[in-house]
């Protein structure tokens, strides 16, 4: 009877040791997900007429030459930053320091940005907003952009030109890419930059939620 009792002990533990590491498993798929909804996939990539395609750039020091230009990364953030903004949800993630040479056909184009259009690093990163209200809002992900160095760009300032400013009807999703050229920060100097969204407005230019103001670390 002793052996039959230790014998239904044990199968109770193997299988409470069982369902434990399943919910574990479970909450690591969770934290791991890189948004709070679905990106359709053939959003996930556009090619910027204004850029390089910098996806290939992993690692500080990597560096690659096409059609616009000669692009190299000189320091990266992987991993993303969740906000909620009233009923929008923003995500931005895989921050790059890059330096860039645009291409000649390209230079008068950066003219407008950098002191020095023919050589210069530029802050990008990624952002997928969703409305998640049942109304159409307008909204804009980066108001304001300042560096820990001081340096401030509006959104005057994206090169990207993405579209990701405006209007959102109920439900859309939007994903792009967007670029600050860094005049006044050097690399090195580099540590942090602070965000500061637009308000969320309706139709009629209402306030539905007020701006919010996040700092993300780069080291």
């Amino acid at each position: 009877m002793k052996h039959l009792i230790m014998l239904v002990f044990s199968l109770i533990l193997l299988a409470g040791c069982s369902t434990y590491g399943n919910n574990t498993e479970s909450h690591a798929e969770t934290k791991d997900s890189t948004a709070p909804f679905e990106i359709p996939e053939k959003k996930k990539y556009s090619n910027n007429p204004q850029a390089s395609d910098d996806r290939e750039l992993k690692q500080a020091g990597d560096h690659i030459e096409d059609e616009n230009g000669q692009l190299a990364l000189e320091t990266i953030k992987e991993g993303h930053t969740v906000e909620e903004i009233g009923p929008v949800q923003l995500v931005i993630e895989d921050i790059k320091v890059l330096n860039y040479s645009p291409s000649p056909d390209l230079i008068d184009y950066f003219h407008a940005f950098s002191d020095n259009e023919a050589n210069f690093n530029y802050i990008k990163f990624t952002v997928a907003v969703k409305n998640t209200s049942d109304q159409p809002i307008n909204f804009a992900p980066v108001d304001l952009l300042e560096t820990n160095a001081g340096e401030k760009k509006d959104f005057d300032d994206d090169f990207y030109l993405e579209k990701l400013y405006g209007k959102y009807e109920s439900g859309e999703v939007k994903f792009g890419n967007m670029g600050f050229v860094l005049n006044d920060t050097k690399v090195d100097e580099l540590k942090s930059i602070t965000i500061t969204t637009s308000d969320v407005m309706d139709e009629s230019q209402g306030t539905i939620a007020e701006a919010k103001e996040f700092e993300i670390g780069l080291e």
